[in-house]
């Protein structure tokens, strides 16, 4: 039973603190990177990446594509690391859910370039006001 309470405890100080942190970013830009930060704050998993589906043979020569039939449906996810492009195949139970992983990822970037702008915005309007 203590270590529930004790881990509740520390739950709610950690949540406390992560709020009062957000607080205090939150005081530091302007409205724009205020609403940013908020839906920043409601992203759920995602990767930055694209995904693709293309058509292609399997290599079993016995297949239905190996000679003139319809070619398999594949899904990959591609992104790049250090200058190299990297692949991974995508089984198809998975694909809805790697869908909305990049789409949630390419949402992450806009939101990322908007809370930059209002953060220069909001940085050049207290240099105006510290002149004046």
């Amino acid at each position: 039973m203590k270590p529930k309470i004790f881990f509740r405890t520390v739950h709610f100080f950690v949540d406390k603190a992560v709020e009062s942190i957000y607080t205090y970013i939150m005081a530091m830009t302007n409205e724009r990177g205020r609403r940013a930060l908020g839906r920043l704050r409601k992203i759920r998993p995602f990767v930055q990446a694209s995904l693709s589906i293309t058509k292609k043979r399997c290599g079993n020569p016995r297949c239905r594509c190996a000679q003139e039939g319809p070619l398999h449906e594949v899904a990959l996810l591609t992104w790049k690391e250090e200058k190299r492009t990297h692949t991974l195949y995508v089984p198809r139970r998975l694909r809805k859910e790697v869908r909305a992983w990049v789409q949630e990822g390419k949402l992450v970037k806009r939101l990322i370039a908007e809370v930059s702008l209002a953060q220069r915005e909001f940085l050049a309007t207290r240099k105006k006001n510290k002149k004046g």
